[in-house]
């Protein structure tokens, strides 16, 4: 009976100390605990999207992983960190996808995605937000007084994904200048605009999809091609029903990946995809996409190379073509979307 009672109990150990569930049992970061740096602050587009997923990535790992924020230059500041560290796997690195258009163009980091391996979780729609309070009740207000420059457009970043889409949707809507405040934050940029410091402002929408739910701030354009209906009683306008010519812009959406040195060790590597993809199947993101308007794509190996080199092409030549990117993409070898062939990207990993 005593045996017995002695191998209950070791088993109620093993079974607590794993979580209740066949995690992963062998520590891979036996030297200290791993970081993600996040390049934007806490409460925006990419800090919100990363946090649940690495969470659960904790969890089933059976180790703890620590997020940053490091704000600064749209996550180049993050980029160049994370790179000027030894490739240990130990510091990871995330941002917006649509931000590597802008390292090497603006030159802010050397980096491209060959450097990176990424795990890409969510992709979701920007939103252009005005005040409830406000006289900027549609989209073609908020065009109409960028035109005539009356107002100010509040972004987190030159260079990152909502940024890049309000300068398309400036070339074609026939905007020549726009008069942009910086904030370091998605979430920042929708209280800037709640509380009347810009009149209006494009930010990733899941960082205030609740704050224009809850109808203190309006988002008067969503960048997809149907509406996005957010309570029984409020539906977004899509860019193509508001802005003709703007088909293309929605192809444009952001995802949120969570990166890491390509030469970091392969097992770290390994573990990190077994765990990511458990962590997309669990009932927390599941809630969570659904309540922030996102969509789970779940990429990873070739395919999110393949989807950070499209982003790279579609967002470096709007930023070039609007006059705001110190080189020329075609300087580094990055081709118009026009041009792009994956098949001929992909080469670049073997030299």
């Amino acid at each position: 009976m005593k045996k017995l009672v002695s191998i209950t109990a070791i088993a109620l150990v093993l079974a607590l100390a794993l979580g209740g569930a066949a995690f992963a049992a062998d520590k891979i970061w036996a030297k200290g605990t791993p970081t993600v740096i996040v390049g934007f602050g806490a409460g925006g587009g990419t800090d919100t999207s990363v946090r649940p997923m690495i969470v659960l990535m904790s969890k089933y790992l059976g180790e703890t992983i620590n997020v940053a924020n490091m704000p600064g230059a749209a996550s180049a500041v993050a980029a160049e960190h994370v790179l000027g560290l030894p490739a240990d796997g130990y510091t990871m690195f995330a941002t917006g996808s649509g931000c590597f258009g802008g390292f090497k163009v603006k030159e802010t980091s050397n980096s491209g995605w060959v450097e990176w391996t990424s795990w890409h979780p969510f992709q979701g729609p920007a939103a252009i937000l005005t005040s409830a309070k406000g006289d900027l009740k549609t989209f073609g207000d908020v065009a109409k007084a960028l035109k005539e420059g009356k107002i100010n457009m509040g972004v987190s970043g030159f260079g990152n994904g909502p940024h890049v889409i309000m300068q398309a949707i400036a070339e074609v809507a026939g905007i020549d200048k726009i008069n942009y405040v910086t904030f370091d934050g998605d979430r920042s940029v929708a209280t800037a605009v709640l509380a009347g410091e810009v009149e209006a402002g494009i930010v990733t929408f899941s960082s205030a999809i609740d704050m224009a739910q809850a109808g203190t701030i309006r988002a008067v354009a969503v960048m997809m091609k149907e509406p996005m209906k957010i309570t029984d009683t409020i539906t977004i306008d899509p860019i193509v029903k508001v802005l003709p010519g703007s088909d293309k812009i929605p192809d444009l959406g952001e995802t949120w990946p969570i990166c890491i040195r390509r030469d970091a060790p392969k097992e770290i590597k390994d573990k990190i995809t077994e765990a990511f993809h458990w962590a997309l199947k669990q009932p927390e993101i599941l809630d969570y996409t659904k309540k922030k308007g996102l969509n789970i794509v779940g990429l990873t190996g070739e395919d999110a190379d393949r989807f950070i080199s499209l982003q790279i092409s579609g967002y470096s030549w709007v930023l070039y073509n609007a006059k705001m990117a110190e080189k020329s993409p075609a300087d580094f070898g990055i081709p118009k979307l026009a041009d792009w062939k994956w098949e001929t990207e992909k080469k670049k990993l073997t030299k």
